[in-house]
């Protein structure tokens, strides 16, 4: 084949044209299914300078090489993505735009002029191994990130640091959005069914895991709670221990160093009498507990919630009673408060 190449160009070079509407014989090449390309042609009949008109023909071959991406995109919106669940509610008609700067970048292009008969010739073409290369190597890129946050999130859990893994994996799934896009391109640029959903797999099933893993830690954070309560002058352990049995329902735990904590929680309360009822021989007593909490995320060091919040209880003994079961309903609305801000 090159030898022929070879002697056609000869031919044309000794006749010192190429017949209008064809392409230099050393171009054969680039006209294979292993290539994108478009060839332009045309007469010189505006008197243009060789260089402008040589310009005008490759402004014409690359744009209409980007149109071909367009078809693509097109075209490979019929390609099914298995979503994480199973289904197959996914598809790439999801991508609604292409970008031709962004894959021109793998164009390149070729120019001749006859001077003799004043025609010209460009073509712009892109070779489809070198750029599905390319997009196999940012999926491999990809994965690996995935891995590694994946390696990494276990490391700290291991060490105790819930949340930071927590950020690790939520950070992580960032990463498809860009291996959906390599995987579309991969396939304008022909890549197979089979190696097409080889990719696919190896992501879903990465994402699956991702999932499964933030689904656990949901439900494993850790808590550095300091609850102060103050019952008419005395201590009330017995509201942190309330607090604690709430949380624990949700599957949080606790620690007693703030550094291996996804949440510091800082609880002040103060029992005050309220008034009393009698009712013939009864007597109903009302107090209130007004308490101050904070709630910080350790991980990026930010207070996320702060208030203060007075809750009324009763009871037919006393104001210290009253003030218990004030002090009970306060544990449940707190524990609400605590998971909104996990």
């Amino acid at each position: 084949m090159k030898k022929v190449a070879l002697l056609l160009f000869l031919l044309a070079t000794l006749f010192g044209t190429f017949a209008a509407g064809q392409y230099p014989p050393e171009w054969i090449q680039y006209v294979s299914d292993s290539y994108m390309y478009d060839i332009q042609s045309g007469k010189n009949d505006g008197n243009m300078s060789e260089t402008d008109f040589k310009n005008h023909l490759l402004d014409m071959a690359r744009t209409n090489l980007a149109r071909q991406f367009e078809v693509g995109v097109r075209d490979a919106a019929e390609l099914n993505k298995k979503s994480v669940d199973g289904r197959t509610s996914i598809t790439y008609s999801s991508q609604t735009s292409f970008s031709t700067d962004i894959n021109l970048k793998f164009a390149e292009s070729k120019t001749a002029y006859d001077p003799v008969s004043g025609t010209g010739y460009a073509i712009a073409y892109i070779d489809r191994n070198a750029a599905r290369d390319y997009y196999k190597n940012e999926l491999d890129v990809i994965c690996r990130k995935i891995d590694n946050a994946v390696a990494s999130a276990g490391d700290y859990v291991d060490a105790g640091f819930n949340s930071k893994a927590r950020a690790e994996l939520e950070a992580s799934l960032m990463q498809f959005g860009s291996a959906d896009s390599s995987l579309l391109w991969l396939n304008i640029f022909g890549a197979s069914g089979f190696e097409l959903a080889g990719w696919q797999e190896r992501l879903n099933t990465a994402e699956r895991n991702i999932k499964k893993l933030l689904s656990k830690l949901q439900h494993a954070t850790v808590i550095y709670l300091s609850c102060k309560a103050d019952l008419f002058g005395k201590p009330y352990p017995a509201l942190q221990n309330r607090l604690k049995g709430v949380l624990s329902k949700e599957g949080c735990s606790f620690t007693d160093n703030p550094a291996k904590a996804d949440l510091a929680v800082e609880v002040s309360v103060a029992a005050r009498e309220y008034n009393r009822l009698e009712t013939g021989s009864n007597t109903l007593y009302f107090a209130y507990a007004d308490a101050y909490i904070s709630i910080d995320k350790k991980l990026v060091e930010k207070r996320v919630y702060e208030d203060n919040m007075s809750v009324k209880g009763g009871h037919t003994i006393s104001y210290a009673e009253a003030a218990k079961a004030a002090f009970d309903k306060l544990a449940e609305k707190l524990g609400s408060i605590i998971n909104q801000n996990i």
